[in-house]
């Protein structure tokens, strides 16, 4: 079916998030499972309870519009998922993997909250005020969720960045050590 009207497109938009929602609610729990990081274990989890509520937020956008989500695929999110499994074919370490997938799920965010940016303009433009109060509910989530990866990625990379300074302070230590 051709897409011809702004509404058309808003729907449409909307049924690709409902997708790409499904589509990390299926990743959550693994990424949460491989996580090593308590802080970031904790994230994810609450993530999962967001994401589900986001679910349900989107089906009242529905249900608010009269409309039913077409059976979609969102392709940006499948292609997040598919470059997951496909990190797993690099046999990352446990430390590596935890931080592939913290960068992961920040490429989620980023492309959630441009998806809920462009509804909630949609919505205001449409005069839909309480479709605009749920997605920008989402869209706060996802920000916030953003904002926590951030932390967690920093905290990750400066642990990684010590312990590599370790390790290589031990190995002159050595080399030093065999010198004498």
């Amino acid at each position: 079916m051709p897409l011809t009207t702004p509404r058309e497109l808003f729907v449409h938009e909307l049924a690709d998030a409902m997708s790409a929602e499904h589509i990390i609610l299926e990743m959550l729990p693994e990424l949460a499972k491989e996580a090593t990081d308590p802080e970031l274990q904790t994230a994810l989890r609450d993530h999962e309870k967001e994401t589900r509520q986001h679910v349900k937020n989107l089906e009242a956008v529905f249900k608010a519009l009269g409309e039913q989500p077409e059976p979609t695929t969102c392709h940006a999110a499948e292609g997040l998922r598919q470059e997951h499994q496909a990190l797993h074919e690099e046999q990352p370490t446990p430390e590596i993997l935890q931080m592939a997938n913290v960068t992961g799920a920040a490429k989620t965010e980023s492309y959630e909250i441009t998806s809920y940016t462009a509804l909630v303009r949609m919505a205001k433009e449409q005069g839909e005020r309480d479709v605009t109060r749920l997605l920008q509910e989402n869209l706060d989530q996802e920000k916030a969720m953003a904002k926590r990866l951030d932390a967690v990625a920093k905290a990750l990379g400066d642990e990684a960045k010590a312990a590599a300074k370790e390790g290589g302070d031990a190995r002159k230590a050595e080399e030093k050590r065999a010198g004498d």
